[in-house]
């Protein structure tokens, strides 16, 4: 529901606060990582991990997973919260949601490393502009 604005103003709050930083140290640190789309690269894959030592149990992930996204996230006995890797496909909801900063982290995948949920090998890189379902793309020589 809208609670959810409260609580991201409210992460935003502690945030800031934590990092002893007002708002206007913040605005535009994330724009010497904008890039183009086409130079993103195509064959990043990554996986969230759960950090069970950092886990508080509250069950966030589960619930945001299970409810508005891929059901990627099993409830074990005694609230132990495992990602189910075939079916996370890295939206990054579970970090978004969990209160405890890097209790739940995302893993890239490392070239050759087997994509479990779509059972592919990851491939080195390759952006828009040398991927091969690329109709414009150059041709190797």
């Amino acid at each position: 529901g809208f609670k959810v604005v409260q609580d991201m103003i409210s992460g935003l709050r502690d945030y800031l606060d934590s990092h002893e930083m007002g708002l206007p140290d913040l605005i535009g640190r994330a724009v010497p990582n904008v890039t183009d789309w086409r130079y993103l690269n195509l064959n990043y894959v990554t996986k969230a991990v759960i950090d069970q030592d950092a886990c508080i149990k509250c069950g966030r992930c589960y619930a945001a997973c299970e409810d508005t996204s891929h059901q990627a996230i099993a409830m074990k006995p005694g609230r132990i919260f495992e990602v189910i890797e075939e079916e996370c496909v890295a939206c990054n909801l579970c970090v978004d949601v969990c209160p405890v900063e890097d209790c739940i982290t995302m893993r890239e995948l490392e070239p050759g490393e087997l994509d479990r949920r779509t059972g592919i090998r990851r491939a080195d890189y390759a952006n828009w502009t040398t991927h091969p379902n690329n109709p414009m793309a150059k041709a190797a020589e």
